[in-house]
């Protein structure tokens, strides 16, 4: 029972740990009216945007109106 119980004390500070590291807020390109405000958000902190730039170019959400 106490091995038990270590496991999932260990298990829980593990998920714990690896959730916390984010918090960067959940956008996608649909939050956004126009290109330019989705490279804002994106150039602001690519490592929490980086979801905008599907392909890797450096330019957020092309497929959004310029403005």
């Amino acid at each position: 029972m106490l091995i038990l119980l270590i496991a999932m004390t260990f298990g829980f500070a593990i998920s714990c740990s690896e959730s916390s590291d984010s918090n960067c807020p959940t956008k996608t390109c649909e939050d956004f009216k126009n290109q330019p405000d989705a490279q804002a958000a994106f150039d602001s902190n690519r490592s929490c945007y980086k979801n905008l730039d599907g392909d890797g170019n450096g330019r957020a959400c092309e497929s959004l109106p310029k403005k």
